[in-house]
C-alpha cells in the first residue's frame, strides 16, 4: 500500500540565498515506460513552492531484507529565464516526510557562454 510523501524546492542565488522567484519546477518519476510528470510548481517570492504531494512505498512495506526500497526516486528540473537550467536526479521520497530540497540558481551573466547549460545532481541512493 502506498502512503505520500511531499516535496518543497527553494531556488536561490548567491552566496547570501537570494530567492529566485518565478522559477519553473517541475518533477518527474522514471517509469518502465519513460518518464511521467508529477507536478510543476512556480517558486513564489522566497524562492519555494508549494509542497507537492508524492506516492511512496509505506515504511512497513521495507523492514526486511529484499524487500523493496522504502522511497520513491524523483528528479526535478528548475528553469527560470536568465540562469542556467538545474537537473536533480534520483531524489528519494520517503512515506510521511516533507523534503525540503534547496537549489543554487547560476545567474547567466557570470558564465555568457553557456546560456543552455544545465548543471546535473545525481543524487546516491539510501544505503538502507
Amino acid at each position: 500500500m502506498a502512503a505520500d510523501g511531499y516535496l518543497v524546492v527553494r531556488a536561490y542565488t548567491s552566496a547570501a540565498e537570494l530567492p529566485v522567484s518565478g522559477a519553473t519546477v517541475s518533477v518527474t518519476e522514471q517509469g518502465d515506460n519513460g518518464a511521467r510528470l508529477i507536478a510543476t510548481r512556480i517558486t513564489d517570492r522566497s524562492g519555494r513552492t508549494t509542497p507537492i504531494r508524492i506516492s511512496a512505498p509505506n515504511k512497513s512495506e521495507s523492514l526486511s531484507p529484499g524487500l523493496p526500497t522504502p522511497f520513491t526516486d524523483v528528479n526535478i528540473l528548475v528553469d527560470r529565464s536568465g540562469f542556467d537550467r538545474v537537473l536533480i536526479e534520483k531524489l528519494q521520497i520517503f512515506a510521511g516526510i516533507i523534503s525540503e530540497q534547496d537549489v543554487e540558481m547560476m545567474p547567466l551573466g557570470e558564465h555568457p557562454d553557456t546560456f543552455t547549460m544545465t548543471e546535473v545532481v545525481d543524487i546516491t541512493p539510501q544505503a538502507l
